[in-house]
């Protein structure tokens, strides 16, 4: 049970009640336009709707405001501790032991108003977090300095309201990697995304009873197509092929420039910071984010290009750790560098990256020739059954049977594995590759798993327990895999992981 003592319970700031009223109407936009179009119907009385949207807004703001006065939080000496509810009361706490940091994130309109979100993370996720929205940027440090003093020198707990004093003043980093505005677009450039799309088909989907035509009508985009159709078979065969090349033009500027958007308010005045806590990462433009992971809590790098990017050396770097960023267990760190931009921070973080000498290994050939004689095996007999029924295009499935076997044999290809020095290095994808490098001694566990066709032709899988990540070599030899087995557990048992979490250990 945690210590009652400590400061006095707090609220949250009640100029707060702003962004998170203003985003349950932002998500609820499309609802409110249909109900002010259902009252236009009804009836033209400007009075009628103008009272249904202040009822819409007033309901959202009694709630707030209930929520709000009904919420405390309280720093203790033992835990932060939040409590909700009007009718039925729910208090949660996290002791400090629990806590791997305290992430800060800033929404546009919470930062205009000098407000920000501070949720102080477990790793687990979900209700095991506590997130306060929405404080003071003061406030916000002082939690973070807060619960960054108690996790190292615990306060004892006989003299009454006991709290670690906190200091909300910067602490000494170094910059491992930025990304300036001239590089964010840069990034952008190889970011296509075509989101834009789907955004105005859902828009469409919902607003669709606004158009003066159905949108969903299939006689309408038949009678549209045909209309064009008839325009373009009038101008000739040229104007045919300068509208197919417009069109395909059209669309590979929209995504790009979708793409260089999303990047620019995804990562503007990217930062990466070494700091005596652990690496800090900010990043953001409207929705400004302010993530520390703990050194210890990174388990593994992922180094990952592009198919286009690769041709010019970009690379990404990303951490696999227990600390949470946004719902995901892996951080960008590295979005878009050059290798020897990458390597300081994978230094820093003690995560070796192949080079040029690493001996990669391929896994036996067995687990794809069988998934492709299977595969050919389904082909072709429902090209036999195809054929009895006389259906006219039954070659389809045999002609399929090359281009199958071409594609397990590019699948084969993309796998590899080395371990160098205490590393573990798994590789897969030909033309765009992506590498996780894993200490090998900060892997959890460390698995040999065979199924009913592995046994029988001797290969198996190598299954090693990553937090937060993935990390399986598939189609090894029994005797390579116990051999990999056992080099990765006599690194394991090289530190005794009961300490893993205490700073004191050295690595």
């Amino acid at each position: 049970m945690s210590d009652p003592r400590g400061e006095a319970p707090r609220r949250t700031e009640l100029l707060g009640l702003v962004p998170s009223v203003t985003k349950g109407l932002a998500q609820a936009v499309f609802a409110v336009i249909a109900v002010a179009v259902g009252a236009r119907e009804i009836s033209s009385n400007a009075f009628l709707m103008v009272t249904i949207a202040v009822l819409i807004v007033g309901s959202a703001l009694a709630a707030a405001f209930v929520r709000w006065w009904r919420t405390e939080y309280r720093v203790g000496a033992d835990d932060i501790r939040l409590e909700t509810g009007l009718l039925s009361r729910e208090a949660r706490s996290v002791p400090y032991e629990r806590i791997q940091d305290v992430s800060i994130a800033e929404p546009l309109l919470a930062r205009l108003l000098g407000l920000v979100s501070v949720t102080f993370e477990t790793g687990a996720g979900g209700k095991d977090e506590i997130e306060l929205a929405y404080v003071t940027r003061a406030e916000g440090e002082r939690l973070r300095a807060v619960v960054r003093r108690q996790r190292e020198t615990p306060v004892e707990t006989g003299a009454a309201g006991a709290v670690a004093p906190a200091d909300a003043a910067e602490e000494p980093s170094e910059t491992l990697f930025a990304m300036d505005l001239g590089r964010v677009v840069h990034f952008g450039l190889f970011e296509f995304s075509l989101v834009v799309l789907g955004v105005i088909g859902a828009a469409l989907q919902q607003l669709d009873f606004l158009l003066p035509f159905d949108i969903w009508s299939a006689d309408f985009w038949t009678d549209l197509f045909a209309v064009q159709t008839d325009t373009l078979r009038h101008w000739g065969f040229a104007a045919q092929i300068f509208g197919a090349v417009l069109a395909a033009v059209s669309l590979l500027v929209l995504g790009v420039v979708t793409g260089v958007v999303r990047t620019v308010l995804r990562d503007y005045d990217f930062r990466l910071e070494r700091t005596e806590r652990g690496f800090r990462r900010r990043r953001g433009l409207l929705n400004r984010t302010d993530v520390v992971m703990p050194v210890h809590r990174v388990q593994a790098g992922v180094l990952a290009t592009g198919l286009v990017r690769r041709r010019f050396g970009w690379h990404s770097l990303k951490f696999v750790s227990l600390a949470n960023d946004a719902k995901s267990a892996s951080h960008d760190v590295v979005p878009f560098a050059q290798p020897d931009e990458i390597a300081p921070v994978a230094r820093a973080a003690s995560i070796a990256l192949p080079g040029p000498d690493t001996r990669w290994h391929r896994p036996s050939r067995r687990p794809w020739t069988d998934s492709f004689v299977f595969f050919a095996a389904a082909l072709t007999a429902a090209g036999m059954v195809m054929a009895i029924a006389d259906v006219p295009w039954w070659p389809a499935p045999l002609v399929a049977i090359p281009v199958a076997g071409v594609l397990h044999a590019l699948h084969w290809l993309r796998h590899g594995w080395a371990m160098d020095d205490g590393q573990l290095f798994v590789r897969t994808g030909l033309l765009a590759p992506v590498v996780t490098s894993a200490p090998a001694i900060k892997l959890q566990s460390v698995e040999i798993a065979r199924g009913p066709l592995g046994r029988l032709r001797g290969y198996v899988a190598l299954k090693c327990g990553l937090a937060g990540g993935r990390l399986e070599i598939d189609g090894l030899m029994h005797d390579t895999a116990e051999a990999l087995r056992q080099s990765i557990l006599a690194e394991i048992a090289r530190v005794d992981f009961s300490r893993l979490n205490t700073p004191a250990v050295k690595r």
